[in-house]
């Protein structure tokens, strides 16, 4: 029996699903949102979903930019998205290099547990989308969660 108070979630990843991935995305000026992405953030987001972007960052600590800069990256993308009908709740990034083996970084599932101790979510019809199966896919696995690919191949990029 499904809990009527808790809401399902869309965890979706960010560069190469919602915007255009450029190496270590981080100043608003490169910032691309795919058409289709918007889309289906709407789609989700009109259902009674939780929209949250779930995202590695290691740029942070190879010190390519910093916690602040992402953040400005992430309120832009967050405006934009919503100029174009979108809804986006939450940002959760992992700043961790690969190697330094953390719990927070995609594909393991320590970033969901941080989600799950700030929101209510309905995990049994919540769903991950991402762009990379050997991430985004292995982390919903890791997690029991649906996953969805997304190809944003010839689709339109936006501002």
């Amino acid at each position: 029996m499904q809990n009527s108070s808790k809401r399902p979630a869309l965890f979706i990843d960010r560069d190469g699903t919602i915007n255009k991935d450029c190496p270590y995305c981080h100043d608003p000026k490169d910032l691309h949102i795919y058409k289709k992405a918007v889309e289906l953030i709407k789609f989700y987001s009109d259902k009674g979903y939780l929209v949250i972007v779930v995202t590695n960052q290691s740029g942070i600590n190879r010190g390519y930019f910093s916690e602040d800069e992402v953040e400005v990256f992430n309120n832009e993308l967050k405006k934009r998205v919503e100029s174009m009908g979108g809804k986006i709740d939450d940002f959760f990034f992992c700043p961790h290099r690969p190697d330094e083996n953390c719990d927070c970084r995609k594909p393991r599932t320590g970033m969901l547990r941080k989600i799950l101790s700030k929101y209510d979510i309905d995990l049994s019809r919540s769903i991950v989308v991402g762009d990379r199966d050997d991430i985004d896919g292995e982390f919903a696995r890791n997690a029991g969660l649906e996953f969805k690919i997304i190809s944003n191949d010839g689709d339109e990029s936006v501002g």
